[in-house]
């Protein structure tokens, strides 16, 4: 009884632990190294984006990088708490960008700016979901990629760890960057109103009627999409309740989160071997660097972003092509799967196709031969009788 009483208080605790996965067993250093390379990466292109929604989605792959390299290390646990936790943080950011998109008609930077005296509520849990993001203390964020930072310094990989603190860096940095340039500061140009469509003809005498009111529509052409406001961050108001009630929730859920394993209420795993003292101090202060950097270039903006911009210009370069990513994958496709596939179409259509042609070609020509055989005559099947029977009379004279 005693046994059974403690295997189930066993089971009953949940506790994250340290599991090697086989993969991660297997090599490990490329597993790693594709990790951290997709984590830097996507940061980098996070940097130069304009578009809101394009932010977010290469964080995404940033962070899938850090669950990745978590688990090239040996710790699995880590990267699927970080999971955990960036998806209730990440879900909040990408309804918050909606919530924004929705207001301005844009998804566009620039003609954002000043939303948080307009959608004071959206900004809050925007910031609360960036702060998540750049791994701040007492937000969701904090204690998960905490727990990938040491993982991968206690898994001996010096290497991978400086490239993810640098990734923390750039992570803080270009979310703030969202904060600051959609939610402070003057309001950006209105976006430009999308063209009416055309007026339909239904043929039944109501063409007038509709002509009036795509005119009408045009005459109103502030109103974009379908919002029924003008366009623009100048024009900008919260949503309505249906949209709020999901951001304020998860919001809660993320400060939630983050207080519980900040304070060590939730047990997440046992230390590593090996990590040292000053790696969460370091981590906030990566953390903290990127949010000073985003402020003195795009909030106070005592250092000129251009120039910024300029300091980094071969990476900036390369950042806004994408590292030539798409054009590689563009002429793998065109010199390399175009070429296979034409040279299966040939193989195809002349080899396999001509070999089947010529046996079907046979096949037809022996049929249209052996038919002439078939002459319904009683004479001529008495005669191939006859034949027949010399030929086996032959065949058993001639047998030894």
């Amino acid at each position: 009884m005693e046994e059974t009483a403690a295997t189930a208080e066993e089971v009953q605790e949940v506790k994250w632990q340290k599991l090697p996965l086989p993969i991660s067993q297997g090599r490990p250093p490329v597993m790693v190294g594709m990790a951290v390379l997709a984590a830097l990466v996507a940061a980098i292109l996070a940097c130069v984006q304009d578009d809101i929604k394009r932010v977010l989605a290469y964080s995404t792959v940033s962070q899938l990088g850090y669950m990745m390299t978590a688990i090239g290390a040996g710790t699995a646990a880590a990267g699927f708490f970080h999971l955990i936790t960036h998806g209730v943080f990440k879900a909040l950011l990408f309804l918050g960008a909606g919530s924004v998109i929705h207001a301005v008609g844009s998804n566009d930077l620039p003609h954002m700016g000043g939303l948080a005296k307009r959608m004071p509520q959206t900004a809050l849990v925007f910031v609360i979901g960036t702060l998540s993001l750049a791994g701040v203390p007492f937000f969701a964020g904090f204690s998960s990629k905490e727990e990938i930072l040491g993982a991968v310094w206690a898994g001996g990989l010096p290497g991978p760890f400086a490239i993810l603190m640098l990734v923390a860096f750039l992570t803080a940095f270009y979310m703030f960057r969202v904060v600051f340039l959609a939610f402070l500061g003057e309001p950006g140009p209105a976006p430009a109103p999308a063209p009416a469509p055309a007026p339909v003809a239904h043929g039944h005498g109501h063409d007038d009627h509709h002509g009036h009111a795509a005119g009408h529509g045009a005459a109103h052409g502030g109103h974009g999409g379908g919002h029924g406001h003008p366009l623009g961050a100048a024009h900008a108001h919260e949503p309505p309740a249906t949209m709020l009630i999901p951001l304020w929730v998860l919001a809660l859920l993320s400060l939630a989160l983050g207080v519980y394993f900040t304070l060590g209420l939730g047990h997440v795993e046992a230390e590593p071997e090996g990590v040292p003292g000053w790696l969460t101090p370091s981590a906030i202060s990566a953390a903290l660097a990127g949010i000073g950097l985003a402020w003195l270039t795009y909030g106070s903006k005592t250092i000129n972003g251009e120039s910024l911009a300029s300091a980094f210009g071969p990476i900036r370069a390369a950042a806004l092509q994408r590292f030539w990513i798409d054009d590689v994958f563009i002429a793998i496709y065109k010199g390399v799967l175009m070429g296979i596939g034409r040279v299966i179409g040939w193989l195809d259509r002349y080899i396999v196709d001509g070999v089947l042609n010529v046996v079907s070609a046979w096949t037809l020509t022996a049929g249209d031969d052996l038919r002439t055989i078939q002459t319904g005559k009683a004479q001529d099947y008495v005669y191939g009788v006859a034949v027949g029977v010399l030929i086996l009379v032959l065949l058993l004279q001639l047998k030894p």
